[in-house]
């Protein structure tokens, strides 16, 4: 903030306060940085709030996966023939549902993140990403969950262990960053314009079957898939899903860049444009 200006007159003082700049980009990573612990406390109490009053708690982040797999195996394993890429369909189907159940939660919790906690926006002063960002921090419990099923059974599902499933907890991150990136934008148009709460469940569900999950990446012709993967970046996080847990291989570097070049672009945009819808938040939420 700066002042304008102060008159003075024999009956009262004026003050003038004009608002200052916009925070640089350099200077509200850093304030993030500092409310990070408030924003683990934000999924902390997001992960109690979701399981608190359910009967089978987090049995939830166990039954979803596993239904999807069972479904998916029977219609498009078995019925439609969809190829698993040299492993068992459900292996196949599991390990990239695995992933998508977590972008999916993260990106819709995330998404309401701001109208659910419309109340200490409006008296506690606090970066406005935290909501977001600890929403999508609480679906990583899920994710764990969800890790550990397939894990389990893996054995069962003709999946192939090896070293290569260290790379889960990097992948893990990256898909994370593409869940903030995706939630931050359309929390900040969320406030504005709230079909976007209704439009959300449909919206998922197209992006759930453009992407790699019911079929494998190689049915994209390879001469599209690298601008396939450029424009929907979950593709290349997905397939490498696929490949570590699965197949027990390494992710296709090249694929994985192209993902990880299209989650940075987003990330950047959906910050920008979060950052510029923000100074009406309080008034709107």
């Amino acid at each position: 903030m700066s002042t304008q200006g102060i008159a003075e007159s024999p009956h009262k003082i004026e003050l003038v306060i004009e608002g200052g700049p916009r925070p640089r980009l350099g200077q509200a990573l850093r304030e993030l940085w500092a409310f990070r612990h408030t924003a683990l406390a934000f999924a902390e109490r997001d992960v109690r709030v979701k399981y608190k009053q359910t009967v089978l708690g987090v049995l939830w982040a166990v039954i979803q996966p596993l239904t999807f797999m069972v479904v998916f195996t029977i219609a498009f394993g078995r019925l439609a023939k969809v190829p698993g890429g040299g492993t068992p369909y459900a292996s196949f189907s599991l390990s990239a549902l695995v992933a998508w159940t977590f972008l999916q939660t993260a990106v819709t919790f995330g998404a309401n993140a701001l109208l659910m906690d419309s109340a200490i926006i409006r008296k506690v002063y606090l970066p406005r990403e935290v909501p977001v960002l600890g929403a999508v921090g609480a679906a990583a419990v899920d994710f764990i969950i969800g890790v550990s099923l397939f894990a389990v059974l893996a054995p069962v599902l003709g999946a192939r262990f090896s070293v290569a499933w260290l790379l889960v907890p990097v992948l893990g991150v990256l898909l994370a960053l593409l869940a903030a990136a995706v939630a931050l934008p359309l929390a900040a148009l969320n406030v504005y314009y709230r079909d976007f709460r209704y439009a959300l469940p449909f919206a998922l569900q197209l992006w759930l079957f453009a992407s790699p999950v019911v079929y494998p990446l190689s049915v994209v012709p390879a001469q599209w898939r690298g601008l396939y993967v450029a424009a929907n970046p979950a593709a290349g996080i997905l397939d490498a899903f696929r490949r570590v847990l699965a197949q027990g291989t390494t992710p296709d570097v090249g694929l994985l860049a192209t993902s990880l070049a299209g989650t940075a672009v987003l990330l950047a945009l959906g910050y920008r444009l979060f950052k510029s819808l923000e100074p009406g938040f309080a008034d709107l939420v």
